[in-house]
């Protein structure tokens, strides 16, 4: 008989124990749902303003692409003419150099005035799109729009860094410089 009340003794003595363990660990369901709904709810609001950041530089970008867009659009319809001009720049030249020669007989006097008619329309045609001729003769040298191919010293009545002779025309394209124009600089 002791050995039952022995082990009735230890019996509660574990249900006890057992009993106030799990007391101790179980957490009340008031408190288990507040906090998760607590911390979920925080980590809602962070994933949301995660969200929105990332939507509002995905949206900042879009816009930069299509400012990007639209400016390269509109440089290409303002530069179209670059790439035709730089291929019949030569021609222009071959044709002012044509009208420096002397003529004398009527016949070459009639060929000069068609090649003359004929530059006057090639101008106008490039002053059309835009293309404006840099001649600079007697100007103070710009390396932006001139090249110095020569320096000669500087006479009497002539200042330093002007352009004395220009070489070969330059042509601009709405401020871009399609060829720069080669000239003699006096230093």
């Amino acid at each position: 008989m002791s050995r039952n009340k022995d082990k009735k003794q230890e019996q509660e003595v574990v249900e006890e124990t057992t009993t106030e363990s799990v007391e101790e660990t179980v957490i009340k369901p008031e408190e288990t749902t507040e906090s998760v709904e607590v911390d979920e709810l925080a980590e809602a609001k962070a994933a949301l303003e995660e969200m929105e950041n990332k939507y509002l530089r995905v949206q900042a970008e879009m816009a930069n692409i299509q400012k990007r867009n639209a400016k390269e659009r509109e440089d290409a319809a303002k530069f179209r003419a670059q790439s035709l001009a730089l291929e019949l720049l030569p021609v222009g030249d071959n044709l002012e150099r044509a009208l420096a020669i002397e003529v004398t007989d009527e016949q070459g006097k009639s060929l000069k005035k068609g090649i003359e008619m004929v530059k006057e329309t090639f101008a106008a045609a490039l002053k059309n799109e835009g293309i404006e001729v840099i001649d600079p003769l007697n100007e103070p040298f710009d390396p932006n729009f001139h090249q110095a191919v020569q320096t000669v010293p500087v006479e009497e009545g002539q200042k330093s860094e002007i352009v004395v002779q220009v070489l070969q025309k330059g042509y601009d394209l709405k401020g871009r410089v399609l060829r720069p124009a080669m000239v003699i600089v006096a230093q």
